[in-house]
């Protein structure tokens, strides 16, 4: 009895996780059309809505950072930028649109490059994306169990001995990959970028506190602290002459969002699969349908195979 219940539960999960699944491609496809016809702020909004139904992808990051770029809004547009430049760094639209909207703030405050030689030595950090740093650090594990299973039920000694120095390559590159890829989420989750035209930086988490100096939209900070609604940012973090202040939630997008200390370590480890992080807790069976995301609105676009394209999204509730 116990067994036919579970196989119920399972199959209702992924109905549900399909019919989630066929709701975000149907809004990333009407996103896309929205754009097309140059209706920047629909697309945005379709956009956000397939997100909201688990889609997560770099090509999502990347139109809607192009549907804000658009509308004028450079704080939100670097900020998606940012995160398609998180799982995809290699790609070279992201990097070039990224620079055209930097050289456009007016704050003109940016992170500071790495050096040259710095991403040469550490190049694989640099060269791979936050999701495909994760998912070898799961390959390496899974295959690290596999030869350990090899260690321990073999009875002949040359068998062991390679498979325990075998077990030692892939616990270090399984560790490697893992640290790697949980300083990029813990970086990511604590870069930010201002998203108001005019945010005033106070002297501690309240209004009531001294104004110290006013940000624009744009302007790239660190996120240090987080109290109640406000966040205690650092601004120039790499000089000499760094400044640090608090300024209103609302007021500031990091480029992940930080998840519960309980689901943190998930978190990072398992985005490998294409899920935002509010998942976890609910269907993790939902697909992030990558295969359907591939499109970019600076080309000619279609609507994904059998989705359907309908013109707006501001109407569904």
């Amino acid at each position: 009895m116990k067994k036919i219940i579970a196989i119920i539960l399972a199959f209702c999960l992924s109905l549900a996780a399909q019919a989630g699944s066929f709701e975000a491609a149907k809004y990333f496809a009407q996103g896309n059309s929205a754009y097309t016809n140059q209706n920047y702020q629909e697309a945005i909004t379709c956009y956000n809505r397939s997100a909201q139904e688990g889609l997560s992808s770099p090509a999502l990051s990347y139109n809607l950072a192009n549907a804000y770029y658009k509308t004028g809004d450079l704080g939100n547009a670097i900020a998606y930028y940012r995160k398609a430049e998180l799982f995809a760094p290699r790609d070279a639209d992201t990097s070039a649109n990224l620079k055209r909207a930097l050289s456009q703030t007016e704050d003109n405050i940016a992170r500071k490059e790495v050096p040259s030689a710095l991403r040469s030595f550490f190049f694989l950090y640099f060269y791979l994306g936050l999701q495909e740093q994760a998912k070898l650090a799961l390959i390496f594990w899974i295959i690290l169990w596999l030869v350990l299973s090899v260690f321990i039920l073999s009875k002949n000694g040359s068998v062991r001995g390679v498979a325990k120095k075998l077990a030692l390559l892939f616990l270090v590159l399984t560790l490697v990959f893992f640290a790697s890829a949980s300083y990029k989420y813990y970086d990511a989750t604590h870069q930010g970028v201002v998203t108001d035209k005019e945010a005033k930086i106070h002297a501690g988490p309240d209004a009531s506190y001294t104004e110290m100096f006013v940000l624009r939209s744009g302007s790239e900070v660190k996120v240090t602290r987080s109290q109640g609604n406000w966040k205690k940012i650092l601004v120039n973090q790499e000089e000499e002459q760094s400044q640090a202040g608090w300024l209103e939630e609302s007021q500031i997008k990091t480029i992940l969002r930080q998840t519960t200390k309980k689901a943190r370590l998930a978190a990072r480890f398992f985005y490998c699969s294409g899920l935002p992080d509010h998942l976890f807790s609910k269907a993790c069976l939902r697909s992030a349908m990558m295969s359907l995301t591939s499109s970019r609105p600076t080309e000619s676009l279609m609507s994904p195979t059998g989705m359907p394209a309908a013109s707006s999204c501001s109407s569904v509730s």
